[in-house]
């Protein structure tokens, strides 16, 4: 993969979808592909095709842009969650966007994660860390995300809850899907008891 490939823009990847039939979100199917891979699934190009067509519930085949698109949300995700300096980004939209419309994402793309993570194929004989159960419930109360609005500080708050988000997602993968040997190299466990309603 292209060291320059990056995620798609959400607005442009939105409007294809929806064109699709499509009927979840670019943020969920985001998180759905950062929730399998997280979970240690392997995930490779034709069954990704496979099982985003099936997780958008799409009634009409992705042309030639929109299947990039597709692949790029898995190349990226998969890169970014291996990066040495942790630098996954999450597929939201654009800051000028509402920031009701924002948080609604956030809480789609935590909705997709856990979907995708719990369906893994994660063996039952396997006990999750307490880092890993603690970013779990934090995510399962993020996607109940809600903002009050016109008030102030409501901006940065959704900024901090977005990086929590990023930062519980990496030290979930990197308990759960990576390697023994690489099990201390992992970003600070996030807190918590962070706020999951902005106000």
């Amino acid at each position: 993969m292209s060291q320059s490939q990056s995620l798609p823009s959400f607005d442009i990847f939105c409007d294809a979808l929806l064109s699709l039939g499509a009927i979840n979100s670019p943020s969920e199917l985001q998180g759905m592909a950062c929730g399998k891979l997280a979970g240690g699934a392997d995930m490779p190009l034709e069954q990704w095709q496979e099982e985003a067509a099936e997780f958008l519930d799409l009634t009409s085949t992705p042309d030639g842009r929109t299947h990039e698109m597709l692949m790029a949300v898995l190349q990226v995700s998969k890169q970014q969650l291996f990066d040495a300096e942790f630098g996954l980004q999450i597929l939201l939209p654009d800051d000028d966007s509402e920031l009701a419309i924002r948080a609604e994402a956030l809480g789609q793309w935590c909705h997709g994660f856990l979907s995708g993570f719990g369906s893994a194929g994660i063996g039952g004989d396997r006990q999750l860390t307490g880092d890993v159960s603690d970013a779990i419930r934090d995510l399962a109360a993020i996607v109940e995300i809600g903002v009050e609005d016109d008030v102030e500080g409501s901006e940065t708050d959704f900024m901090e809850i977005v990086e929590y988000v990023r930062v519980a997602v990496m030290t979930v993968h990197a308990d759960y899907a990576q390697p023994a040997t690489k099990a201390t190299d992992k970003p600070d466990k996030p807190d918590t008891d962070a706020e999951t309603t902005l106000h």
